[in-house]
């Protein structure tokens, strides 16, 4: 006879109200929450808060700096952007923290925006444009700061 036994695991989800008002109300989280998105033995942390306006989901993601740049690229052909990507973000060594989807209808329905722990880039913002400028299938790249907004 096999014995089986419960293991205990932290819970799967854990879950908050929050008000949807205006400032100057500002959102807390509560100690369970901070508890589980701040990394080990970390005194101070941030995190990056982004809503995906189709889906109405918001993620909060532990970034190793206080800093975040957004990149929104406007491209032409799907398949040979996302190819032509991957290629320099693995050539730089760049990990995103979240990136959007990417419709391949013809044309391509809007633009790919992707956020990147600045802590983890290793070549300049402008560098980083100008390399993605140099794929045939891009039109036009923004790189933007997230900041602090309070």
């Amino acid at each position: 006879m096999v014995e089986k036994t419960l293991v205990k695991n932290p819970a799967i989800t854990i879950a908050q109200m929050i008000k949807l008002e205006p400032k100057p109300e500002p959102l807390f989280l509560s100690g369970d929450f901070l508890e589980t998105l701040r990394p080990p033995n970390a005194e101070k942390s941030s995190a990056v808060m982004i809503l995906a306006h189709s889906t109405k989901i918001i993620r909060i993601i532990p970034t190793k700096s206080p800093k975040v740049l957004k990149v929104k690229i406007e491209f032409y052909n799907g398949t040979l952007f996302l190819r032509e990507l991957g290629i320099v973000l693995n050539r730089n060594n760049i990990k995103t923290l979240y990136s959007t989807t990417i419709c391949f209808h013809d044309p391509p329905c809007g633009p790919y925006e992707t956020y990147i722990d600045s802590g983890d880039l290793q070549i300049s913002e402008d560098q980083l444009k100008s390399e993605l400028l140099t794929i045939p299938s891009i039109g036009n790249v923004e790189v933007t700061d997230v900041d602090w907004d309070f």
